[in-house]
């Protein structure tokens, strides 16, 4: 095994192999997490993902890549994929070629160890899937690679996980004092504004994040459902917040979502949405907005997330006037429903205004975090109450005493009142809207509270 000259940046280790020895399985369990979607279907994986760890206070960058395989390429989907882990392969400063024991030895495992070998890089050598001293005593055919150094591993279980992690650590440079943590991503990531792209299969969702962070990082295809799993991306920028993005699977309705993949797929889109800062609804404009985008929007809503609304493909449609107006009456449709979300008419393809996401993103992020004091709050209140009263409900008249701010991401104002559950949605519509208005943050949800004096 070969150790890396030492380097001050951060190294970056690709774990490689066929479909389904296990890569995503071993990802997560090195990470300690289930970020990456995992299942028994091969070639689950299509696009990287990244991760950082830290082995005994050597950090080392982690990406998580599709199977090399030269096999089935309809509609050129495979060679797309294939190309994403080959530039993973180029970016990494050492590989972790991974074996399946249970399928034994493969005329692919042979060109995969071959290409390792062309890319004069340091390599660990992993069979998995080695869960009893049989299986270890039947991985010995993988010697006919011509490796001859193994670590053998239960990825599932954690079998073997303290030697190879002994192996990545040796196989690091060792870290300048206090150097290297510095400028660990972790950190950059814990501040960072979290973006999730949303919407149907087929939108534009990786197109417009290869262009918002400036490389092919997505595979992108004219197949509906080509990204099938939530796909992280840090985007640092100089003297501003960097950005999370996160690409998302399409998410269809509900009735047509039968395969098993497809369906932990669509709740983890989900839960990206109610882990982010705030979410870009990407709709089709030479569709319109469907029922189904209506109900993606709708998440964004029910979760309190900032939102920006956007036409994907306007390139498709700006010769269409009548379409267009169509198109710009849908939206103000939506405008109804999430009133605080900005919209957008881009086109992935061409580039056209895609650049202007990103100082809509940073306001929608500002009234996101807004936080303000409990006096202008209240006089704020007192405006709110000479403009519209409380209703008298079922013969009580309601008050408002006070009102504080308890909460961000998004701003949550708890009022204390005599008759809390009597209050009626459209007053609490009013208040949200009447001190977002006075507060001048216009493009976050604000979540209304509240509770007995």
């Amino acid at each position: 095994m070969n150790t890396m000259a030492e380097t001050k940046k951060m190294p970056v280790m690709a774990l490689i192999g066929r479909p389904n020895v296990g890569k995503s399985t071993l990802f997560n369990r090195l990470t300690g997490t289930k970020n990456a979607l995992v299942d028994s279907t091969p070639g689950l994986t299509r696009d990287r993902r990244h991760a950082v760890i830290e082995i005994q206070g050597r950090m080392v960058e982690v990406i998580d890549t599709a199977g090399l395989s030269s096999g089935d390429n309809q509609d050129g989907l495979n060679s797309l994929v294939q190309s994403q882990t080959r530039k993973a392969i180029e970016q990494a400063d050492f590989l972790c070629i991974m074996f399946d024991a249970n399928a034994g030895i493969h005329p692919e495992d042979l060109e995969i160890a071959m290409l390792a070998r062309k890319s004069f890089k340091p390599c660990i050598a992993v069979i998995n899937k080695v869960e009893s001293e049989n299986a270890e005593a039947s991985a010995l055919e993988f010697y006919e690679t011509g490796i001859s150094d193994f670590t053998m591993i239960s990825a599932k279980t954690g079998r073997g996980m303290e030697e190879l992690m002994e192996r990545i650590r040796n196989v690091c440079p060792v870290p300048e004092p206090g150097k290297q943590k510095e400028a660990l991503l972790a950190d950059e990531e814990e501040n960072a504004i979290r973006v999730c792209l949303i919407g149907r299969p087929n939108v534009g969702k990786s197109s417009i994040m290869n262009r918002l962070v400036g490389q092919e990082r997505m595979v992108v295809s004219d197949i509906p459902g080509t990204t099938r799993d939530s796909i992280d991306c840090l985007f640092q920028r100089k003297d501003m917040k960097d950005i999370i993005f996160v690409d998302t699977a399409g998410i269809r309705k509900r009735a047509r979502v039968r395969h098993r993949v497809e369906k932990f797929s669509v709740l983890k889109a989900i839960e990206s949405i109610r882990t982010s800062d705030l979410a870009i609804c990407v709709f089709d404009a030479s569709e319109g907005i469907t029922e189904q985008d209506r109900r993606l929007a709708g998440y964004t809503r029910d979760y309190a997330r900032g939102c920006i609304t956007v036409f994907n493909k306007w390139d498709l449609v700006k010769e269409d006037r009548k379409l267009r107006k169509v198109l710009n009456q849908e939206a103000k449709i939506l405008r109804k429903m999430l009133p605080y979300a900005p919209h957008l008419n881009i086109s992935a393809a061409t580039g056209r205004n895609v650049s202007k996401l990103f100082p809509m993103i940073d306001q929608v992020h500002e009234d996101f975090t807004f936080r303000e004091s409990t006096g202008r709050l209240n006089r704020i209140l007192k405006q709110a109450l000479l403009r519209r009263n409380p209703p008298v409900t079922k013969g009580h008249f309601l008050k408002i005493f006070y009102v504080t701010q308890t909460g961000t991401k998004p701003p949550v104002l708890t009022f204390f009142t005599n008759y809390p559950g009597l209050f009626p949605q459209h007053y609490r519509r009013f208040l949200e809207n009447f001190f977002r208005q006075e507060l001048n943050i216009q493009h976050t949800p604000i979540k209304i509270i509240l509770r007995e004096r």
